[in-house]
C-alpha cells in the first residue's frame, strides 16, 4: 500500500508541476485501493475520472470515442494508464489508430515490473507523434543504503517518435528521478540535459526521416524527367514561373537543412480543383503529404484541414489596362480651377474696370484736355481690361497719374488670377497621365472595353466559382456572352503585350507573375499609364501544413523563425514582385487630343462669329451707304 500511496503522490506531483486538472485513469485497482487517489486528486483541485480496465472491459471497443475524443480547443487532458493491467495493450493499440498519443494528451504510462521490454513491444510499431507528451515511470530500488532519504524512488523517461511510417524509431530517453513518500515528492537527479530544452527542441533532429512533399510545377509537363523538375526548382533563372511555389521550396530546402530530414517529391501541376479538394492542397488535406512547395490562400474551407503557418509573400490578382485615349472630349479641365461664382465675379470686374477705364478717358479728354490718338469706345475699354485680365498688356494708357494706378491695380488682380489658373492647369494636363474612370470590378463588367485573362488554373478557378456578384457578373458578361468564349484566354506575356499596344485591352492575372513581363516589354512612360483593379481582395499566401500533424508545432516555429531573421524576405523580394516603380521623370509628357480639342474648337467658333459679326457690319455699312446715296440723288430734285 506505501508503494501505492508513494505513487499516487507522484501523479498528483506531476500534474501540478505541468498545471493538469482534468485526468483519466485506467486502472485495474481494487476501490479500497484507488480511494486513496481521488482523496490526493480531489485535495489539489484535481479533476479525476477512474475507469476500471477488469470491471469494464466490455464496454471499452470505443473507448477512445468515448473518453478520449476531443476538440481541438479543450484543454489538455493527462490520461494515467497502468500497463500491468490485462487490458493495456488493447488500450494502447486503440489509442494507437485514434492518433491520440500527441500534444493535446499527457499520458503518463507505469509498470509494476518495471520491464522497459514489455514497453518496447507495446509501442515500437504504435503510432507515436513527433509531439507526443508520453512519461514512462519505471520505479526503481534506491542504491545508495546511507542514504537517509525515506520514500520510493520513480525515474521518468520522455517516449516518442518522430515518425514510424516515415522512418522513425522508438525513442525512450532517461529524463529525471523522483523521490517520493506518502506526503510529498521532489526530484532528486536529473540524469539527463531533457530539463535544460523544452520538448520540440529535444527533436529537432530528424535525421532519417523522410518527409513527402507535394512539388507544385504548373509550367511544365509533369511527364517531364524528374532531373528537369528538379532543376526547375532549383533554378534562379525566370524566377517569375511558377515564382509562388519556388518561394515556399527555398525555404523548405532551409528547412531541411536544420531538421535533417529527408524528401520524397510528389508531382502536381495544380494548386486546388474546387478550393479545398483536388491538387496540392487536396494531398495535404487528405494527409498524402507532409510539406507543399507552394503557399495558399486561406479559406473557410480549407481551415477545416489544414493550418496557416507564416505568411509568405502577398498574393494580388489583378486587372490592368491602359486609358483609351478616346475617351471623349475633356473641356471641363480649363473651367475646373475655379468655381461658376468665381468665374462671374471675375467677369464682373473685368467689366466694371472697363467702364472704369472709358471713364478715365474721358475725363482725361475733356476735363484735363489731355490729347489722345483717338478715344476709346467702351466696347474698346472692355478690350483693354480682358487683355490685362490675359497678361497682354494694352498700347492704350490713361496720361493721368490716378488712371495709370487704377490701369496698374486692373493689372496686379489679372496676374494673380492668371497664374493661379495656368499652375492648376498645367499640373492636371501635364502633371500625371489621365486614369481612368473604372474603379471597380463591376465598373469593368458593364463597360465596353475588351478582356483578356490568364490561362493559369486558379484565375480560372477563381473566376468561374466565386460567389461575390461582381465577379459572377464580370464572367458572364466578359466570357459567357464571347461568340467563342475560347479566344478570351491568353498566355501573360501575349496578354501583356497587347494591353501595350491596344489601349483599352484589359488583361486579368497574378500581380507578380505579370509584372516581369510588364518591366520587360514597356517603356517608363507607358507603365506609368497602366490602371490596375483588383480582381479579388489582396491578401498573403501561407505556408500549409494538415492540422493534426505532429510536425505542426516544430515547422510553424521554424517559419516564424525564418520571418523574423529575414530569411522569408529575402527570398519574396528576389521570386516576387507586387509593385511597379515608377518616377515622375521617368515618362514623356504628351496631351491627347481629349483635352486639346476643345480648344480647337472653340477658336473655330471664335472665329465664325467674329466672321459673321463683320459680315453684319459690312452689310449695314453697305445698307448705310445706299441709304446715303438715294438720300443724296432725291434732294436736288426737291429742291
Amino acid at each position: 500500500m506505501t508503494t501505492n500511496l508513494a505513487l499516487y503522490r507522484l501523479l498528483v506531483f506531476n500534474l501540478l508541476e505541468i498545471n493538469l486538472r482534468n485526468v483519466l485513469v485506467l486502472h485495474c485497482w481494487s476501490r479500497p485501493d484507488a480511494y486513496p487517489l481521488a482523496v490526493m486528486m480531489s485535495e489539489s483541485h484535481i479533476y479525476s475520472q477512474y475507469i476500471d480496465l477488469q470491471e469494464n472491459a466490455g464496454g471499452l471497443a470505443n473507448i477512445h470515442k468515448d473518453y478520449l475524443d476531443r476538440e481541438s480547443d479543450v484543454p489538455k487532458l493527462a490520461v494515467f494508464l497502468d500497463l500491468g493491467c490485462p487490458l493495456a495493450d488493447f488500450i494502447t493499440h486503440q489509442s494507437s489508430r485514434a492518433r491520440l498519443f500527441n500534444r493535446r494528451y499527457h499520458w503518463l504510462l507505469f509498470d509494476q515490473t518495471g520491464n522497459l521490454t514489455n514497453l518496447v513491444e507495446l509501442f515500437v510499431r504504435a503510432n507515436i507523434s513527433l509531439d507526443a507528451d508520453v512519461t514512462y515511470i519505471e520505479q526503481r530500488q534506491q542504491e545508495d543504503e546511507d542514504d537517509n532519504e525515506e520514500g520510493e524512488l520513480f525515474v521518468l523517461h520522455d517516449v516518442y517518435n518522430k515518425g514510424c511510417h516515415l522512418g522513425g524509431v522508438l525513442n525512450i530517453t532517461i529524463d529525471q528521478s523522483v523521490l517520493c513518500n506518502t506526503s510529498s515528492c521532489w526530484v532528486r537527479d536529473y540524469l539527463s540535459d531533457l530539463h535544460e530544452r523544452t520538448r520540440l527542441q529535444q527533436r529537432m533532429d530528424l535525421t532519417n526521416i523522410t518527409l513527402r512533399m507535394a512539388a507544385l510545377v504548373s509550367v511544365l509537363p509533369l511527364t517531364s524527367k524528374e532531373d528537369i523538375l528538379m532543376g526547375f526548382l532549383n533554378s534562379e533563372e525566370d524566377a517569375h514561373l511558377d515564382s509562388i511555389s519556388r518561394l515556399g521550396y527555398r525555404l523548405i530546402l532551409h528547412m531541411q537543412d536544420m531538421l535533417h530530414f529527408n524528401l520524397n517529391y510528389i508531382w502536381v501541376g495544380e494548386w486546388s480543383i474546387q478550393d479545398a479538394y483536388g491538387g496540392a492542397i487536396g494531398l495535404l488535406g487528405n494527409e498524402s503529404v507532409e510539406l507543399c512547395s507552394s503557399p495558399f490562400t486561406p479559406s473557410w474551407d480549407r481551415m477545416h484541414y489544414v493550418h496557416p503557418m507564416a505568411e509568405l509573400a502577398e498574393f494580388r490578382a489583378v486587372c490592368i489596362f491602359r486609358t483609351p485615349h478616346n475617351a471623349g472630349i475633356k473641356a471641363t479641365v480649363f473651367l475646373e480651377p475655379f468655381k461658376p461664382s468665381v468665374w462671374l465675379a471675375f467677369g464682373a470686374v473685368l467689366m466694371l474696370a472697363g467702364c472704369l477705364l472709358w471713364l478715365i478717358f474721358r475725363l482725361e479728354q475733356h476735363g484735363m484736355q489731355r490729347c489722345l490718338e483717338f478715344m476709346p469706345s467702351l466696347l474698346s475699354s472692355c478690350l483693354i481690361s480682358l487683355g490685362a485680365a490675359c497678361i497682354q498688356g494694352s498700347h492704350l494708357l490713361p496720361k493721368s497719374t490716378g488712371g495709370r494706378l487704377a490701369f496698374i491695380a486692373v493689372m496686379l488682380t489679372s496676374f494673380l488670377m492668371y497664374n493661379y489658373y495656368t499652375s492648376i492647369v498645367v499640373s492636371t494636363l501635364l502633371g500625371s497621365p489621365v486614369r481612368s474612370n473604372i474603379k471597380t470590378v463591376q465598373q469593368l463588367a458593364d463597360s465596353s472595353l475588351d478582356v483578356g485573362v490568364d490561362n493559369v488554373p486558379f484565375t480560372k478557378a477563381y473566376l468561374t466559382s466565386s460567389p461575390r456578384p461582381d465577379i459572377r457578373s464580370l464572367y458572364r458578361q466578359k466570357v459567357e456572352n464571347k461568340r467563342d468564349p475560347s479566344t478570351i484566354w491568353y498566355e501573360p506575356e501575349e496578354g501583356v503585350i497587347k494591353v501595350r499596344d491596344q489601349p483599352g485591352f484589359v488583361y486579368i492575372s497574378e500581380g507578380s507573375f505579370m509584372y516581369h513581363y510588364v518591366e520587360k516589354h514597356y517603356l517608363p512612360r507607358e507603365i506609368s499609364d497602366l490602371n490596375e483593379i483588383l480582381l479579388r481582395y489582396e491578401g498573403a499566401v501561407y505556408h500549409m501544413i494538415h492540422l493534426n500533424s505532429s510536425y505542426r508545432e516544430l515547422i510553424t516555429q521554424l517559419e516564424i523563425r525564418f520571418v523574423e531573421c529575414g530569411l522569408t524576405s529575402k527570398q519574396r523580394r528576389f521570386f516576387t514582385k507586387t509593385r511597379l516603380q515608377t518616377y515622375s521623370n521617368s515618362f514623356v509628357i504628351q496631351v491627347g487630343m481629349e483635352y486639346a480639342a476643345p480648344l480647337f474648337l472653340s477658336l473655330l467658333v471664335a472665329y465664325f462669329m467674329a466672321l459673321l459679326i463683320l459680315l453684319l457690319e459690312l452689310a449695314w455699312k453697305r445698307t448705310e451707304k445706299q441709304t446715303m446715296t438715294l438720300g443724296s440723288h432725291l434732294l436736288p430734285h426737291q429742291q
